[in-house]
């Protein structure tokens, strides 16, 4: 049975709604998108990202004009140029969005390394914070609407915020210790603790895998020592989640003002509605919810990054 989420929209807003499909690529959400009238684009959807965000080559094809911005950081201690430039509309499915800032970073080394057959560029707070938000596991399907939307009955509903920066943040725990975590489906891992956090806990200790590359950001590649926990979030407890203690200098991970990282290794588990103008969300467990986790680190080979394939955790069972 389903129950109405209450939500507030005007007469304009609640006949708009749209509903495309969505791949998963090493864990993260790719929707096509179509962008002054051009594409479609393979977008990342990330709850990590506060903007619109497209690439060099994707700028040259619509033949926008690009300020220089100076650099941004993200995952990895490094940074990369950023520029700046106006969309004239973005359009997800059958739903607009008009005169948008996008940010203009180059994506490539994230690209290369992940072997991502495509990718221009990423759809991040700028669009999301208007809207409900339904990411469907079960039917691969990624649902934006200014309407109210239905949940199941058994549905965990959670309060969130978010930070300065328009990324969601919960609390939750690891092996018990409790923390404010954010939600971020550009995160390739499952869950990334923060620096400061698991020095303070002292997670490093019995990490059995030391200065692993666990992922490419902005900043480059992602340093961390790995280990398994168990997680609690969104009313389950969740045992055997690969985790990634930070050993970043820079970025996020090493900066941040929260806790931790949840990825979507770790959120792919649930079907998830954020209602972003109520600051809530509602998670309930998908098909993915009792597969095994998997470490797939990166391989540095002739000076190339690339996903290497799944290996098990020391002291631990092998991946399925």
């Amino acid at each position: 049975m389903l129950i109405a989420v209450a939500l507030i929209a005007s007469v304009a807003q609640s006949a708009a709604s749209t509903s495309v499909p969505f791949t998963l690529f090493d864990n993260r959400m790719l929707i096509d998108a179509k962008i002054d009238g051009k594409g479609p684009f393979t977008m990342i959807v990330d709850t990590g990202s506060s903007s619109v965000v497209i690439t060099p080559g994707v700028a040259r094809q619509l033949e926008v004009v690009t300020h220089a911005a100076g650099s941004v950081t993200g995952a990895g201690s490094g940074s990369a140029s950023l520029s700046e430039t106006r969309l004239q509309r973005l359009t997800i499915g059958t739903l607009p969005f008009d005169d948008l800032r996008a940010e203009v970073i180059d994506l490539s080394p994230v690209q290369r390394a992940i072997g991502f057959p495509r990718l221009d560029g990423i759809i991040g707070y700028d669009i999301l914070r208007r809207l409900r938000v339904v990411v469907d596991m079960d039917a691969m399907r990624f649902t934006l609407s200014y309407a109210p939307v239905s949940v199941p009955k058994t549905a965990a509903p959670i309060a969130f915020t978010v930070d300065s920066n328009g990324i969601p943040q919960v609390p939750a725990a690891v092996n018990g210790v409790h923390g404010t975590f954010v939600i971020d489906t550009g995160d390739r891992s499952s869950l990334t603790l923060f620096r400061h956090f698991a020095q303070a806990h002292d997670f490093y200790r019995n990490a059995p895998v030391h200065n692993a590359i666990t992922g490419v950001g902005i900043g480059g590649p992602i340093y961390s020592d790995v280990l398994k926990t168990t997680v609690s979030l969104f009313g389950s407890t969740i045992p055997g989640v690969v985790t990634r203690a930070s050993l970043d200098k820079g970025g996020v991970f090493a900066l941040g003002a929260q806790d931790a990282s949840i990825g979507t290794g770790l959120l792919k588990r649930f079907n998830i509605v954020y209602d972003y103008p109520a600051g809530n969300l509602f998670a309930w467990p998908s098909r993915f919810f009792g597969e095994p986790d998997a470490y797939r680190p990166l391989a540095l080979d002739h000076g190339q990054l690339h996903v290497a394939p799944a290996q098990p955790i020391p002291g631990s069972p092998p991946p399925e």
